[in-house]
């Protein structure tokens, strides 16, 4: 039976903050290091990075350094760490997210990328529509502004590819916030199988309930900092996996073993899985 494993990451942050007494560099180090691991160990067939690689635009404290500086934590990531994982040789996409909020031709300028994106691997489509893609190019210090998922773009791209299961993956998925054309859409269409999203900081399996469906909102987690309890009780470092059969859908959020300190208490974290999800397709 075919099988096929996409790895999923999100909010990564390289920017002027340490976290869990690791270094800025020494964590990109890890997060580069742990998926090229992750490779080895169970080799997958295309890497998404969900946005927020970066505080580049943001609202508070010193503020970003784009506007303050001209200076683009997002760039070194692009440059130090996409550049070292591109070496894999697997499909990759790199989307935005709300702390990164450069205008499409810079985006594709300092990443390589476009802000939204689509990949077909296999018998499944990939589709990473920008939902922080309004006000973009901001001359003011800002964290964002939440458009909701392009029907556009997606109805371009499910017409494309009528015969492939479809997968979203954004930065984040408001449903509260989505338009009702996509819920209906994500509702109505069985080839649609789930969501991903990040932004939260937490790995986390919402399920969105009749209107949506039935079909189920997976959070990415984080490699900087915990939107929830403190780690390792929720939401450790890691990133999520997705696995994919001709009759199955199963995921897990994959925490490597790290070394932290929480509250001047050194914890080592073994290498594990949570919040794992599975369904019948």
């Amino acid at each position: 039976m075919s099988r096929t494993r996409i790895l999923i990451a999100s909010d990564i942050h390289w920017c002027h903050l340490d976290w869990y007494g690791v270094s800025n560099e020494e964590r990109m180090e890890r997060f580069a290091r742990h998926v090229e691991e992750e490779y080895a160990k169970d080799p997958f067939e295309a890497l998404l990075l969900l946005g927020d690689y970066s505080l580049d635009h943001w609202q508070w404290g010193i503020k970003g350094c784009w506007i303050n500086e001209g200076r683009s934590n997002t760039k070194l990531f692009a440059d130090r760490v996409i550049a070292r994982l591109k070496k894999l040789g697997v499909p990759m996409a790199a989307i935005g997210g709300n702390h990164e909020q450069y205008g499409n031709n810079l985006w594709k300028e300092l990443t390589g990328f476009t802000r939204t994106d689509a990949l077909v691997v296999g018998d499944y489509l990939f589709i990473l529509p920008d939902t922080f893609g309004a006000n973009l190019d901001p001359t003011e210090h800002s964290d964002g502004t939440y458009c909701g998922t392009d029907m556009a773009f997606v109805k371009e791209k499910m017409a494309q590819y009528p015969d492939k299961k479809v997968v979203f993956c954004a930065h984040h998925f408001d449903p509260a916030k989505e338009s009702e054309a996509f819920r209906d859409l994500v509702r109505e269409e069985d080839r649609v199988l789930c969501l991903f999203g990040g932004h939260v900081h937490r790995s986390k399996v919402v399920e969105l309930g009749a209107d949506w469906g039935n079909k189920a909102l997976l959070y990415t987690g984080n490699y900087s900092y915990n939107g929830g309890k403190q780690p390792p009780q929720e939401s450790m470092w890691g990133f999520r996996d997705l696995i994919l059969t001709e009759n199955s859908l199963q995921s897990r959020y994959i925490t490597p073993a790290n070394r932290i300190t929480v509250k001047e208490e050194q914890i080592e974290h073994p290498y594990g899985y949570q919040d794992e999800y599975s369904i019948t397709i």
